[in-house]
């Protein structure tokens, strides 16, 4: 049997629903002591084996997931994730990122961006070319980090333009590496600024609220950015061009000139996404959830006589089922929280602490529990269930509080599945790249991250402290 035979036999939908079962059943059947805790934990495992083997689709997977917990629990708990503004962020976004395609905006961004990423003399071939803008696409959209807090919210932005840029290659590697590069340097660079991922945020805001220990914008920049922020982007182009790349007797169609500009409607889009960027990049001074940027951008955009989009003949267009799926996930981390699992999990593993260890070893045991804990729950759930508990362990340790919380943040930018990030589950739903491509690449970044960068960054924390 071949090793495709094997994973298309993995991924049958009576192979996989018979794991998913039996999985469920025996977590079920091993916790009934703690009756609640037991019931959501097997229907995530449930859910979680499914998302993986992706015998149906995963937004499916997270129907069936809804059902199971308002049937065990309550509706109100199993329809929480639609209650969630990043719920409802995907879904602005969605539109935001159909309304930035269909107004040319994404075609010629990207076709500006070739002509002058890409020089005269290395057009005619394919692998320098798709090098080159590789790197120039990475680099652009790490940089938009520093403007646009959220790393949710860039994925929605640059998604549509790397999807149009990817289509100047007739090769499939061509154009899943454009599309999966410059996405996954916006996100995993992301550790390395303060203010580029809603993780980090939500970590040093417990940290000033509970333990009044303030880290500062600079002082995660110093600490963080020179390894887990420009390094990892590196480190993430190079493992993206090993995975996919053309091959030298593919064909790219680059553009020869500009052509003739950018239109009337292209720059009204451009406007409407400035107004937004500029509520995203202001949340400092006003507080609002993200969502509002995407609401604003999505009310300009479909506004009869200004916008540029028809908002009668969207709803064929765009595939919200990927709602579901979001929802799921932000439920199943609610009901972990509310029956008190996330809470003993925690405790339990930071148990397993040695506080009389060196430094380093405690940080890598910090990651490592931030780690295990982010393949049962979304990421912004385990940073505001466990920075909570690991405060007060770090205090009664007296450990240097800084690099501790670093070390959560850094493992909450290292993930294996789509279920564990709503930005990986924005770019799958864009639909351009299958699940097995997103999980393949988030293996490989996650684990070159885990060998290459991790001991560097704990490295320089155990000189620092």
């Amino acid at each position: 049997m071949t090793r495709s035979d094997v994973i298309e036999t993995l991924r049958s939908p009576p192979f996989a629903f018979s794991v998913a079962a039996i999985v469920g059943l025996a977590t079920w059947a091993l916790g009934s002591g703690s009756t609640a805790a037991a019931t959501i934990l097997s229907i995530t495992l449930f859910c979680i084996v499914l998302w993986i083997l992706t015998p149906v689709p995963p937004s499916y997977t997270g129907l069936i997931g809804i059902g199971l917990i308002a049937v065990t629990t309550s509706t109100d708990l199993a329809l929480s994730g639609f209650q969630k503004p990043a719920t409802w962020l995907i879904g602005f976004g969605l539109l935001m990122g159909e309304a930035t395609r269909r107004s040319g905006l994404a075609t010629a961004s990207g076709r500006w961006i070739a002509v002058r990423s890409v020089s005269e003399s290395v057009r005619s071939d394919p692998v320098r070319t798709y090098r080159r803008l590789l790197l120039a696409l990475s680099l652009g959209a790490h940089a938009l980090a520093l403007f646009v807090p959220s790393a949710l919210v860039r994925i929605l932005v640059v998604a549509p333009i790397l999807r149009e840029t990817g289509s100047l290659f007739d090769s499939r590697e061509a154009r899943t590496g454009i599309y999966l590069g410059p996405l996954f340097a916006t996100f995993y660079g992301s550790a390395g600024i303060l203010t580029a991922d809603l993780p980090n945020i939500i970590i040093t805001g417990f940290g000033e609220s509970l333990a009044r220990h303030t880290i500062s914008w600079s002082d995660w920049w110093v600490h963080m950015y020179p390894i887990m922020g420009i390094t990892r982007v590196l480190l993430v182009v190079t493992v993206v061009y090993l995975l996919f790349r053309p091959s030298p007797d593919s064909s790219v169609d680059m553009p020869e000139t500009d052509g003739a500009g950018i239109g009337s409607v292209e720059r009204r889009m451009l406007g409407f996404l400035l107004v937004g960027a500029l509520i995203w990049a202001t949340d400092f001074a006003h507080g609002f959830h993200p969502v509002i940027g995407a609401v604003a951008v999505v009310v300009l955009a479909f506004l009869p006589g200004i916008g540029v989009v028809d908002f009668d003949g969207i709803g064929g267009e765009v595939d919200f089922s990927i709602l579901f799926f979001i929802a799921a996930v932000f439920a199943i981390g609610d009901g972990l929280t509310e029956t008190g699992f996330t809470d003993e999990a925690s405790t339990h593993l930071l148990d397993l602490i040695p506080t009389d260890a060196p430094l380093a070893v405690i940080l890598a045991c910090v990651f490592f529990v931030t780690f295990a804990l982010a393949f049962l729950m979304e990421g912004l759930a385990v940073a505001s269930v466990l920075t909570p508990i690991l405060i007060p362990y770090a205090e009664a340790a007296g450990l240097p509080f800084t690099p501790v919380l670093m070390a959560e943040a850094m493992a909450l930018s290292s993930y294996f599945f789509p279920y564990q990030s709503a930005v990986l589950i924005v770019i799958l739903a864009e639909g351009e790249v299958e699940t097995w491509e997103v999980i393949r690449t988030t293996v490989a970044c996650s684990v070159a991250t885990i060998l290459l960068l991790l001991p560097l960054q704990i490295g320089l924390f155990d000189l620092l402290y």
